[in-house]
């Protein structure tokens, strides 16, 4: 033995949410799925797509849908999104890459005022609607609104199993398949959608809260992401979030990278 420590095995990695791939996954050996969040990056992904054969996502942030100015129409600037959706899964070419729909959901960060936060709710509700409608797993964006997003996709969960009333919000509700983005609620929120069955996404940024997740949740409820630009650089800065995970858990870090992938294989069908 030479003492040497072998490199970690980037091929390994699955990055579950980065943007811009034309940018951050530049030389990527790893699997990742490119996200949008607005109809503008939503057509980035797919040309990234149509060239590489990447995995992709279609998404409405809620960070964009709540602003007016930019959406005057909301029912319109839905409607496209479901439209993109509909169109790439009439796609023979399209529709195996088109993993899930997000990111979707709630931010009180930047959503201040009742008026913008219903415009994310609402807009929440039908991306609800369209990821049962096609079954697929939806990537959830909470920042700061982690209670709320969970209480609205449990309240889903919840109304189609009873089968009592549903709005048309959990019409197409069954079974959701979830990932909490880069989850940057408190260990009782994570554990609450752990026991729903829904993974919870570690991104490339330590902080205490974070790591009491890391530890007290199994592996089997973790994947890991980049969200590359704004918070990794690259799509590559995933490999710190195993990092973090192996040493917080004091696992191998070849397990993590291994079982990660699975999960995200396991919940995109992939």
């Amino acid at each position: 033995m030479d003492g040497k420590i072998s490199p970690p095995n980037t091929a390994a990695l699955f990055d579950v949410h980065t943007h811009h791939p034309e940018k951050t996954t530049i030389g990527a050996k790893h699997s990742f799925v490119a996200s949008g969040f607005s109809h503008e990056s939503n057509e980035e992904v797919i040309a990234y797509s149509r060239k590489t054969g990447c995995l992709f996502s279609y998404g409405l942030g809620p960070q964009e849908i709540q602003r007016e100015d930019r959406y005057p129409d909301l029912e319109k600037a839905i409607g496209a999104i479901e439209k993109q959706v509909e169109n790439a899964m009439a796609d023979a070419a399209l529709r195996n890459r088109l993993v899930a729909i997000g990111e979707v959901g709630l931010d009180k960060h930047w959503g201040k005022t009742t008026a913008e936060r219903e415009r994310q709710f609402l807009a929440l509700e039908r991306m609800i609607t369209l990821a049962g409608r096609h079954s697929l797993p939806l990537i959830i964006h909470s920042r700061d609104a982690e209670s709320e997003c969970i209480r609205q996709l449990l309240a889903a969960q919840a109304l189609h199993a009873s089968g009592g009333p549903r709005p048309s919000a959990v019409a197409h509700a069954s079974g959701l398949r979830i990932i909490m983005h880069c989850f940057g609620g408190k260990l009782e929120e994570a554990k609450l959608a752990a026991n729903a069955g829904w993974l919870i996404s570690i991104p490339p940024q330590a902080n205490s809260e974070r790591k009491r997740i890391i530890k007290a949740l199994p592996i089997e409820s973790l994947v890991v992401e980049s969200d590359a630009p704004y918070i990794g650089k690259t799509s590559e800065d995933t490999m710190k979030s195993a990092e973090m995970i192996a040493r917080y858990k004091e696992m191998e870090l070849e397990d993590v990278l291994k079982k990660t992938a699975e999960n995200a294989r396991k919940i995109f069908r992939f």
